[in-house]
């Protein structure tokens, strides 16, 4: 059974907003979802590192990653696939976007409450549900 393991960035900004990116119509996994940015983690890269390179890869930014804040396991594609997304929260650290336009088509800083208002990837309503509501309720 394929096994994979992605990371993905919750990049805040400085105005508290966070990077949201809609994938390509030609993208063969959810295409024209909202996602966060990021993909697989290769062999022999560490998840740090792996969101590094993925966030220069779609989006031309330079990223810190913080802290893990959220897993995500996916099970519907048994027998066939299993996936897990860690999202690691992440500050930006420079650069201005410009989209790899096969993997993204458009991206929008937005407000945490207001990404319910896009249509989003599985494990990033998923996030909001556990991670952003609870962040916000907490002060």
């Amino acid at each position: 059974m394929p096994f994979n393991v992605g990371a993905h960035a919750l990049i805040i900004n400085d105005q508290n907003k966070v990077l949201i990116t809609k994938r390509s119509e030609s993208d063969g996994y959810m295409p024209l979802l909202w996602d966060l940015p990021g993909g697989s983690i290769e062999i022999g890269e560490t998840v740090e590192e792996a969101l590094i390179r993925e966030v220069k890869e779609e989006t031309n930014i330079d990223i810190l990653p913080v802290k893990p804040v959220y897993v995500h396991t996916d099970l519907s594609f048994i027998p066939h696939n299993h996936n897990i997304q860690i999202v690691y929260k992440c500050v930006c650290n420079g650069g201005d976007i410009l989209l790899d336009p096969k993997e993204h088509i458009d991206y929008q800083w937005v407000e945490y409450n207001d990404i319910p208002k896009y249509k989003c990837i599985a494990f990033l309503e998923n996030l909001l549900i556990n991670y952003i509501f609870e962040t916000d309720n907490e002060g």
